[in-house]
């Protein structure tokens, strides 16, 4: 069945009339009527009958508009999904990052930039509550999240939870624990959290985690991006700090011990979002796989 006639067939039921679809197709009634002619000797059945003024489908002209409208929308998208894809590495790809998993996604933000040369590669670093806000807007077609408290509207995959190291001053603590130790040790000490800007996050969890146990917490400051707090540890703030064990870099630990904890509460869960209207790029889900 030729796509061509079914796009003409569609045209003629939706104007009701030969003359005035073949105005919008901008051909001549004659062959417009012909080609009408062929599909029916094709199907063996008139497909369209007059009804006073106007051309109206039969039982099986409607069947067949229904269906030809689907097929013609499914090679339109077809189309167009193919053009984006064989345009992909001239356009922009806008990729999100959390400051949470800045290390821990490094490695794939570098595939990318290796897989496409030609291509202009944004990388917006952010709190994983503005990250979801890009998203939403359309201004990131990609962001490596924490996930979110409310998943509706996003295609999501996950990746293995990441788990969690105490950061705390050797001049509070000059020697470290000989293993590791529970949340809840470090509940006393001068604490420097990480907060979402927006929403329930981390934070919240850790509270609670403490106060359930027992502990109030003394909490001397907040922040979004764990790269600063670790900065001022180093610098010699005597403080206490939660963060995923991939940020850590044993290099960066001279003013402060690195402590394991157990048992390791799940807080950090990191994911790939893209909205669920959005093109799937194979080539980036190819990378995500590889890397998961």
């Amino acid at each position: 069945m030729d796509l061509k006639r079914l796009r003409y067939f569609c045209t003629i039921v939706e104007h009701g009339s030969i003359s005035k679809a073949a105005q919008v197709l901008c051909m001549a009634q004659p062959p417009l009527s012909k080609r009408l002619q062929e599909l029916e000797e094709e199907i063996g059945s008139e497909l369209i009958v007059r009804t006073g003024r106007r051309l109206e489908p039969t039982a099986a002209g409607q069947f067949l508009y229904q269906r030809a409208c689907d097929i013609l929308r499914t090679v339109e998208d077809t189309r167009q999904q193919t053009i984006t894809i064989a345009n992909l590495k001239h356009r922009v790809l806008r990729v999100g990052l959390s400051y949470l998993f800045s290390r821990r996604f490094l490695p794939i933000i570098q595939e990318l930039y290796k897989r496409n040369p030609r291509a202009e590669i944004c990388i917006s670093i952010s709190d994983s509550s503005h990250l979801e806000y890009l998203l939403q807007r359309g201004l990131v077609d990609l962001a490596f999240i924490q996930r979110p408290k409310n998943p509706e509207g996003f295609e999501l995959i996950d990746f293995p939870t990441i788990g969690i190291k105490a950061l705390i001053s050797r001049s509070l603590m000059p020697q470290a624990p000989p293993g590791p130790v529970p949340l809840e040790y470090f509940g006393a000490f001068p604490l420097i959290l990480l907060r979402r800007v927006d929403g329930p996050g981390t934070f919240e969890k850790i509270l609670d985690h403490l106060r359930k146990a027992g502990v109030h917490p003394n909490l001397k400051m907040y922040v979004s991006n764990p790269g600063i707090a670790i900065e001022m540890l180093e610098a010699g703030t005597e403080a206490v700090m939660f963060v995923p064990e991939s940020e850590v870099r044993q290099s960066c630990s001279g003013n402060f011990h690195i402590v394991d904890i157990s048992p390791s509460p799940l807080l950090f869960t990191p994911v790939a979002a893209r909205l669920t209207t959005n093109i799937d790029i194979p080539e980036v889900r190819e990378i995500i796989t590889d890397f998961r």
